[in-house]
C-alpha cells in the first residue's frame, strides 16, 4: 500500500468550482440519460402504443445526428476566443436552448398517426440534440483542463459521480412519480404516464436550465489566459486527423464503447423484465420497486465514492477500472436467480454490485481522458480538449446508436408484444430474462481487453507532465 498522495495547492480545484462543475453533470442525465434510459420506451410504447423497433430506429437516427454534431461543436469550442473563454459561452447558450426544446419531445400532436408521430420525434429530437451538443462538448472539454494533477482529476470526477448519483435518485423514482396517483386518469383511476410526463416535463426542463448554467457561471478555465488564448486555431479536418493518431484515446474509446453497448442495449429490456416478468404487467408496482432500487443504489454508490477515490490514489486507474468492471459482470449474473416474481425486491442486490462497479468505471474514465489530453499536448504542442472529447464522444454516440437499435431489436426478438399487456407468454418473459442477463456480460468482456492494453500509468503521466512543464512552463 502506498502512502496517501500529496496534491500541490496550485494543482487543487477550489471546492466551490468542484461543486458547480459536478452539479453541472446532472444536465447530461436529465437531458439524455433519463430521457432515453428510463422514459422513452415506457412513454411512447406503453403510453402511446408505438412499435418499439421503430422507436429504437428513431433513437439510432438521433444518436447518429448527435455523433455528427459533436466533432463540429468540439472544434468550434476549441477555436473560440472570447472575453469569457472558450467553453463558457457555449455552455450558457446550450443550457438555455436545451431546456427550451426539452418539453416538446413529449408533445406530439394528439390524433396524429404513428408515421407522423415518428417524423415529429425525429425533427424535434434533432433540434434538441443540436442544443445539447453545444452544451456538452464545451462542458466535457472544460473538464479536461481544470487541473494538471493525475489525482486531483480523480477527485474532481468523484464529485461528478456524487452529483450523478443524486440525479440518478430522482431518475430512479421518475417513472413511479409519473405513473403514480398524482397523475392518474380521472375517469378510470389508473396510471396515466402520458399525462404525468407532459406535466413533469416542465420541471425537468427547469432542472436542465439550472444545473446547466452552474459551470458556465462559476467555473474558470485554467489554461485559457496563460496558453490557449494565444494558440493558433485548429482546422477541423486537421483536428480529426490528429485525434485519430492518439493511441491511448483509441484504447479508452474501445473500453467505453463496449461498456456503453453492454449497458444501454438492455436498459429498456431490464425495465420490461421487471414490469412483465417480475410484476406481471403492473407498471405502477414495478416503478415503485425501481424507485427503491434506485434509492438503494444511490446511497450505496455515494458511500463507495471515498473507497474508489482511495483506491485510485494508491493504484493505477486502469487497475481499478479492470477490477470494478469484473465485479460488475459478476454482480449482473446474479439476476438469474434474484430477478424473480416470488421475491421482487431481491433484484436490488445484483443491482448494487453492478451499479457500484459501473459507477467506479465512469469515475475514472473522465479522469483518464484528462490524462490523454496531456499525452496529446506532448505530441501536438497544443491543448485540444474539445476536439479530443468530441472524437471520443463520436464513438460513444455510435455505441449508443448501436445500443438503441439493438435495444428495440432485442425486445422484438424476445417475442414481446404490447397487445398481450401483462399476459405475456411464459417463454417470452423467460427469453427476455435470459437476454437481459447474458448479453451485457458477453459485451463487457471486450472492454477488459482494452483496459489491459491502456498505457498511461501514474509513472508515465509523471514523465509527461515533467516534459510539458520543461517546454511551456507550469500552468
Amino acid at each position: 500500500m502506498k502512502s496517501r498522495v500529496h496534491i500541490a495547492e496550485s494543482d487543487r480545484i477550489p471546492l466551490g468550482q468542484k461543486l458547480a462543475f459536478g452539479a453541472g453533470n446532472c444536465t447530461d442525465y436529465f437531458a439524455t440519460g433519463m430521457t432515453i434510459g428510463i422514459l422513452w420506451m415506457p412513454y411512447f410504447n406503453i403510453g402511446l402504443g408505438i412499435n418499439p423497433a421503430r422507436l429504437g430506429f428513431v433513437l439510432m437516427l438521433l444518436q447518429a445526428w448527435n455523433a455528427i454534431l459533436d466533432p463540429v461543436m468540439g472544434n468550434l469550442s476549441d477555436n473560440a476566443r472570447t472575453r469569457w473563454g472558450r467553453r463558457r459561452p457555449f455552455m450558457m447558450v446550450g443550457a438555455i436552448l436545451t431546456a427550451a426544446v426539452s418539453p416538446w419531445i413529449w408533445r406530439p400532436p394528439i390524433g396524429w398517426g404513428e408515421n407522423a408521430t415518428i417524423a415529429y420525434l425525429i425533427i424535434v429530437g434533432m433540434l434538441f440534440y443540436a442544443a445539447f451538443s453545444c452544451w456538452a462538448m464545451a462542458y466535457y472539454g472544460l473538464q479536461l483542463e481544470l487541473t494538471p494533477s493525475y489525482d486531483e482529476r480523480t477527485r474532481l470526477t468523484a464529485w461528478i459521480t456524487f452529483f450523478s448519483k443524486i440525479s440518478g435518485l430522482l431518475g430512479g423514482w421518475a417513472l413511479a412519480i409519473i405513473s403514480g396517483p398524482f397523475f392518474a386518469n380521472p375517469e378510470t383511476g389508473k396510471p396515466d404516464i402520458v399525462n404525468g410526463l407532459r406535466i413533469c416535463s416542465w420541471y425537468i426542463a427547469a432542472l436542465i436550465l439550472i444545473v446547466g448554467l452552474l459551470p458556465a457561471i462559476f467555473v474558470k478555465e485554467r489554461y485559457y489566459e496563460a496558453e490557449t488564448r494565444h494558440q493558433a486555431r485548429d482546422p477541423f479536418w486537421q483536428s480529426i486527423r490528429e485525434s485519430s493518431r492518439c493511441r491511448p484515446l483509441w484504447l479508452l474509446i474501445g473500453l467505453s464503447f463496449f461498456l456503453v453497448v453492454g449497458s444501454a442495449s438492455v436498459g429498456t429490456l431490464g425495465q420490461y423484465v421487471n414490469i412483465y416478468y417480475v410484476c406481471h404487467g403492473d407498471i405502477a408496482a414495478a416503478s415503485v420497486i425501481a424507485g427503491w432500487k434506485g434509492t438503494v443504489l444511490v446511497v450505496t454508490g455515494i458511500l463507495c465514492i471515498p473507497l474508489y477515490t482511495w483506491l485510485g490514489e494508491r493504484y493505477d486507474k486502469k487497475i481499478v477500472v479492470g477490477l470494478m468492471l469484473g465485479g460488475s459482470m459478476c454482480g449482473h449474473l446474479l439476476n438469474f436467480v434474484m430477478m424473480t416474481p416470488a421475491h421482487p425486491y431481491l433484484q436490488i442486490i445484483p443491482g448494487i454490485f453492478e451499479s457500484c462497479a459501473i459507477a467506479a468505471v465512469w469515475l475514472f474514465v473522465p479522469s483518464m481522458k484528462a490524462d490523454i489530453a496531456d499525452f496529446d499536448e506532448l505530441h501536438t504542442s497544443r491543448r485540444r480538449e474539445g476536439s479530443l472529447n468530441a472524437f471520443y464522444s463520436w464513438f460513444i454516440k455510435a455505441a449508443l446508436t448501436c445500443s438503441m437499435g439493438l435495444g428495440g431489436l432485442v425486445l422484438t426478438i424476445s417475442g414481446f408484444d404490447i397487445k398481450h399487456a401483462g399476459a405475456q407468454p411464459s417463454h417470452v418473459v423467460h427469453t427476455m430474462l435470459l437476454l437481459y442477463v447474458v448479453l451485457p456480460v458477453l459485451i463487457w468482456s471486450m472492454s477488459l481487453l482494452f483496459v489491459w492494453r491502456y498505457p498511461l500509468t501514474r509513472c508515465k503521466m509523471r514523465e509527461i507532465r515533467s516534459s510539458l512543464e520543461m517546454t511551456r512552463g507550469t500552468l
